[in-house]
């Protein structure tokens, strides 16, 4: 599997193709390609960003079910040791 771009990679690859067309001093048709590439990587930054999500999904549902589960458990406390060893 080849290695993907990071999503900063990803960003600044779209924030190049906004700056081009931006500048507008290019054909028609090198800009309808510009802009698609644009749309390509606004997918997948909506994929990865997804996947960030659902990821920080688990993490808040692990956590609270840390928390649940502490809640729910019985106090432990350490029998005092007693006076009468003998």
């Amino acid at each position: 599997m080849a290695d993907q771009p990071s999503f900063e990679e990803l960003v600044a690859q779209l924030e190049e193709r906004a700056r081009k067309l931006e500048a507008g001093n290019i054909p028609l048709e090198e800009a309808m390609t510009t802009y698609e590439e644009g749309a390509a990587l606004v997918e997948q930054l909506r994929k990865l960003l997804g996947e960030a999500e659902l990821r920080v999904q688990r993490l808040q549902g692990n956590l609270e079910e840390g928390a649940a589960f502490q809640e729910d458990a019985e106090p432990y406390d350490e029998p005092a040791p007693s006076d009468d060893a003998g």
